[in-house]
């Protein structure tokens, strides 16, 4: 099943072009690694498919449907996006984690995390007292850990993650891109610098260039 395709895409930045009459399609359970210099246009590529920005030429199709206005609440409502941006909020660990479930697209998953949460706590390396701790007191890698668990408890199976394991040390970069990229069920778009790869994984390599 076809989730994502893009057509023939231009998007520039005053005289800049980060990226031209760009092609690609993502289908169910696919795994894409977009790789590329910096600057060359990855985290736009991720902003233009969420909606956050839009094409100066070309089309976004989510499930066949044009991305539109309305679109883009259903592609928000059903794709886990985790940012590179360390500030992830303020305030303790557990607020973090019940205000992301209180929001209305999030809120029928709310009654099923206590669980999920124990579990996941325990495979990337993160004591429960974590959840009484002020997010500002964290470390990088304690806040990537919480954003990315955050991300997995709105039970979702199409992931964005942007350089998602980057303040980690190399154990749990396995430990993370293991999970994401042997998923059966999981469509997962990553940047990552990291040449890490699970061996049980099949990943699609999309380069962005400057001829793009």
């Amino acid at each position: 099943m076809e989730i994502i395709k893009v057509e023939n895409i231009t998007k520039q930045f005053s005289d800049k072009f980060v990226l031209r009459n760009f092609s690609f399609v993502v289908n169910e359970k696919d795994k894409i690694n977009i790789s590329g210099p910096s600057g060359i246009g990855k985290t736009t590529l991720f902003r233009l498919l969420l909606g956050f920005e839009t094409p100066d030429e070309g089309k976004i199709y989510f499930e066949n449907a044009e991305l539109s206005e309305e679109k883009i609440w259903e592609v928000r409502k059903k794709v886990a996006y985790v940012s590179q941006d360390l500030s992830i909020g303020h305030g303790k660990v557990s607020t973090f984690f019940n205000e992301t479930l209180n929001y209305k697209a999030n809120i029928h998953q709310k009654g099923k995390t206590d669980i999920e949460k124990e579990r996941l706590f325990k495979l990337f390396e993160l004591p429960d007292s974590i959840l009484n701790k002020n997010i500002e007191e964290l470390s990088g890698g304690e806040k990537q850990r919480v954003a990315i668990i955050n991300a997995l408890l709105l039970g979702r199976t199409i992931f964005f993650l942007d350089e998602v394991s980057s303040a980690l040390d190399i154990k749990l970069k396995k430990t993370v891109l293991d999970f994401f990229l042997c998923h059966p069920d999981f469509t997962v778009l990553y940047i990552s610098h990291d040449n890490y790869l699970p061996e049980n994984s099949n990943v699609r390599i999309l380069k962005l260039a400057n001829d793009e």
